[in-house]
Parts: C-alpha cells; structure tokens; sequence
C-alpha cells in the first residue's frame, strides 16, 4: 500500500483529494495535517466520509512514515519545500498549489500536466505541482496544436464558472502557466493570451471558449488530438459539451469547431474540483507509483442535464 500524508487537510481541495484516497484501493492515508482541529475527526469536517475512514487531524506528521506527501492550503513555504527535497528525495510531493519562492527547475518540479509531462512522471519525478484548473483545461486544449507549431497568434479565451471558483483562482497566474507551458512546447509562440470571465450557475464545473487563428480544415484539426488516443481523461468531439458530461469526473472534454475567417472554435468542459485540483493530483500520484492511471479515478459524471438546460453540475 502506498502510505500517504496530507498537509492543509482542512481546506476544501484537500477534503475532495481526501474522498478519492480515501476509496483508492492501493492508498493508505497515514496523516491528515491541520494543527487547528488536532483530534477532530475527518468526517466532521468534511463531508461523505461517514463511515469510510476513522483518522482524526493531526498537528504534525511523521514523513519518515509516509511515500507520498500531498501539500495543501500553502501549508508549506518554500524554505520548507527546499530543505524537505535535501533531506528526503526519495519522498514523492504532490503541491495542490505554487509555492512562493521555489525554483521548480532547480528542485526538479514537474509542472503536473499528465498530457504533456507523463513521460516525466513515470520515469522517476518525485515532485510536481498541480496545474491551476482554468490552464488545465486551456493547455490541454491547445497543446496538440503546439506540438505541430500551429499556434501564430493572440489566444482569446472566455471562462464561465461559479462564483467560489472565480473568487479563489489568480487568472494572471493562469494566463502566466498557459503562456509558459505553450512556450516549453512551441519556442515561436508569441501571441498574447487574452482571458474573460464570467459566473455562472454551475456547482463546481466550467465551461471555456477558446478562438485563434488556424488554417487547418475540422478534419485536420480533429487528427492533431490522436497525441490523446492513450491517454484516459482528455476528450475531443464536434458535438456540442456542457458542465453535465464532467461534473464529478477528472475528464476534460474538448468540443471542435471551424469557425469563420480562418478560426479554430473550441468549447472545453472540466470540473474544476477534480480536472486541476483534487483528481489531477490522484493522477499524477498514480504515473509517479506506477499504477495505471485511471486507478482511484473511475468516476462517472453526475447532475446530468442536456446541453443549454444546465445549472447544477
């Protein structure tokens, strides 16, 4: 059994990471850090794990103990981070978020992205850092067109998502991870990346419209996805996607359309609970343990409603 620690584990992210460890057959959670409710029980605080784990909070943890170490709610500065790489770097860290002040390169931290680093993941990483949802769901979108250097200009990118999501999330850290993580993969991209957001009435789930430039026919665009043909989370169609088809799931689904003027048109579907937070970390914890990716992460979606009648998913 994998023996897995959690620091922040009060927080809302780590409570969802905590369901799926919780039911992951080749996972025992050892430690649940949160200084602050030492001796309560985990299901007082957070919700359906009645019945499914009696572990209470702890003040600290005993990572001499533990083979994974998720680190939630910036429970860790980067000092701590550093000093904890020297003294155990056969210890696998799985950041729910960026810490300040770390240098990734230098403590080989991985940009969690499984569509684009699982060949780091799965031959030897021991650190990475989640993406934020919001890029997630934008790269996952736009690397295959990287990957050919088909990406010429500005990228306009519209999010609507609920409220508690906007409120938590840094869209110029986000427009910062996309512009990086595209450069990595296509040296020549040079456009400006341009976010709008608005709320919506969705539970936990966005919806993101993405338009650039591109010559390629449907067809041709749809082929560029076959990078994605053995990966188990990332989707592509030309039907049209709602909040429905990933809500409780670590999917991204792409929607692809050949707009007007030379327009690539695409609409993208995550739950951003799972898809760049909790699910994307269980799965970047199973590349780095050699377990099959989708292991702990079968889920299937939930509230469904047909597209354009959706408002609780």
């Amino acid at each position: 059994m994998i023996k897995v620690a959690i620091t922040g584990a009060d927080t809302s992210d780590s409570g969802e990471l905590i369901r799926l460890l919780a039911m992951h057959p080749d996972v025992e959670i050892i430690s649940a850090q949160a200084a602050s409710l030492q001796g309560r029980s985990l299901a007082s605080v957070h919700h359906g794990l009645i019945g499914e784990t009696s572990l209470t909070f702890s003040a600290a943890t005993d990572l001499s103990k533990c083979d994974v170490l998720f680190v939630g709610g910036n429970d860790m500065t980067g000092e701590e981070l550093t000093r904890l790489r020297t003294d155990r770097p056969d210890l696998k860290i799985i950041m729910l978020d960026r810490i300040a002040g770390v240098d990734a390169e230098r403590l080989d931290i991985v940009y969690g992205l499984p569509e684009i680093n699982r060949k780091q993941l799965v031959r030897g990483a021991t650190a990475a850092v989640v993406p934020a949802s919001f890029a997630s769901m934008a790269l996952v979108s736009l690397f295959p067109f990287a990957n050919s250097l088909l990406l010429n200009g500005d990228i306009d990118i519209n999010i609507s998502s609920p409220r508690p999501i906007l409120e938590s999330t840094d869209i110029d850290d986000v427009k910062d991870q996309i512009r990086q993580q595209l450069r990595e993969v296509q040296r020549s991209f040079s456009g400006t990346i341009n976010i709008r957001t608005s709320e919506s009435q969705a539970r936990r789930s966005a919806l993101m419209d993405i338009e650039f430039d591109c010559t390629l026919s449907l067809q041709q665009m749809l082929d560029l996805y076959d990078i994605y043909d053995d990966h188990r989370f990332s989707f592509v169609t030309t039907s049209a996607v709602g909040v429905s088809e990933v809500a409780g799931t670590n999917k991204c689904v792409i929607s692809v359309a050949k707009g007007d003027y030379g327009k690539c048109i695409m609409r993208v579907a995550a739950d951003c609970r799972l898809r760049g937070g909790a699910g994307e970390a269980v799965h970047i914890m199973n590349l780095m343990c050699g377990l099959h990716e989708k292991t702990g992460l079968n889920l299937k979606a939930i509230d469904f409603d047909p597209v354009g009648n959706e408002g609780m998913a």
